[in-house]
């Protein structure tokens, strides 16, 4: 797809071959637009290949649940409307609260939650411990179980809408970076890349981590800042809990779950500066330990195989920025996810073609509006892992 010959001009053009980029790319081929995407690098290389491949309707704000909700209908029909395997495994999530204040914003959650239709439960420490034997939850106040939450494959989903797209006649094109944004005025008139120029009235800014250097090629300010989350895989030991769902102590945001014959785990580093390094910082790894091994202790006999590290794209109130730019007519945004890309993928690639195609999004994106933090119309997600 890297040679793939450039149109002069396109309907619309996705700056970001991730999952954002391609399944928007499918879902605008279903509203009879072929767009023209451009990646820098290979599709799904960058955040959306790193991810750990969680998907979840456990959020707080409900315009996260109907979006979460809406992806998991959609990756149910994948295999029937997009031709692929999305790799979905059914494994649960296992939330766990620990402080009185993160205990009343997973109760007000759950109730949210159970409004609008998802199948969670509210367990005390004894039941959660009975969902991954050898949990310690004696210091657990509230937890929320949701069978249906599991992990599905990145690059299943995300190369399989491209290949969708691609039948559909849509041109994406690998190695072929976006190294300038034309305008006339305040109006998007096209886009630069190495390969050549490319005439279009809209371009949609997918592009992850690196939105905000996209967006400043049109002399805009896109609040995102890309932020390191790492990864490590281990080798079965003793004591391992059969099966393990994805379990989140959120006090801490360690997290585990059952990979090949180990677990994978993983935890923010409060102190992460800014910066696309994704190099695997072995130095953070006694204090991820330290978490791991309070909340799991079988966790101390466990040989850390190996690592890896991603990145998230974060935004002031950790949700996404989708919608027109208004001082740059025909700038568009789909990034920000804060860690929720790829389980949001779907349904927003979705919402945001009707979108740009005079329809109604399925789900109301209004909420991500790009100018609210200026209006003051930010409601921040707290559930964020």
């Amino acid at each position: 797809m890297g040679t793939a010959e450039l149109p002069a001009t396109a309907e619309v053009v996705i700056v970001g071959g991730g999952v954002m980029g391609c399944a928007l790319a499918f879902h605008l081929t279903q509203r009879g637009v072929r767009p023209l995407l451009l990646e820098r690098d290979r599709l799904g290389a960058g955040s959306t290949g790193r991810c750990a491949g969680g998907i979840r309707q456990q959020f707080s704000t409900v315009v996260n649940i109907r979006l979460a909700r809406r992806s998991f209908e959609l990756l149910a029909r994948f295999p029937e409307e997009v031709g692929a395997d999305p790799a979905y495994r059914p494994i649960g999530y296992l939330l766990l609260a620990t402080t009185p204040d993160r205990a009343a914003q997973l109760e007000a959650a759950i109730a949210r939650q159970r409004a609008e239709g998802v199948a969670v439960e509210r367990l005390d420490g004894p039941a959660a411990a009975e969902r991954v034997p050898g949990l310690r939850t004696d210091d657990v106040l509230c937890a929320s179980w949701c069978p249906t939450d599991g992990l599905a494959g990145p690059s299943e989903v995300t190369l399989g809408y491209a290949g969708a797209a691609r039948r559909r006649r849509a041109v994406l094109a690998e190695d072929t970076a976006v190294t300038g944004i034309r305008l006339r005025g305040d109006a998007v008139t096209g886009v630069v890349t190495p390969r050549g120029a490319v005439a279009s009235g809209c371009v949609v800014i997918c592009a992850g981590p690196q939105a905000r250097a996209v967006g400043g090629l049109a002399g805009v300010t896109v609040p995102v800042d890309p932020v390191r989350r790492q990864a490590f895989v281990t080798g079965p030991f003793p004591g391992q809990p059969p099966r393990a769902p994805m379990t989140v102590d959120l006090d801490t945001s360690f997290y585990l779950h059952q990979e090949g014959p180990g677990l994978m785990i993983g935890m923010g580093n409060p102190e992460e500066p800014v910066g696309e390094d994704c190099s695997v910082d072995w130095g953070f790894l006694p204090e991820l330990v330290a978490a791991a091994t309070l909340r799991l202790p079988a966790l101390a006999d466990a040989e850390i195989r190996r690592g890896w590290a991603g990145l998230y794209e974060m935004t002031p109130d950790r949700q996404p920025l989708v919608g027109p730019v208004p001082e740059r007519r025909g700038l568009w945004l789909a990034c920000g996810f804060s860690g929720h890309g790829f389980m949001l993928g779907p349904s927003v690639g979705e919402g945001l073609a009707a979108w740009l195609t005079g329809g109604r999004p399925p789900v109301d994106l209004a909420a991500f509006t790009p100018e609210r933090f200026d209006v003051g119309r930010a409601a921040p997600e707290t559930l964020v892992i």
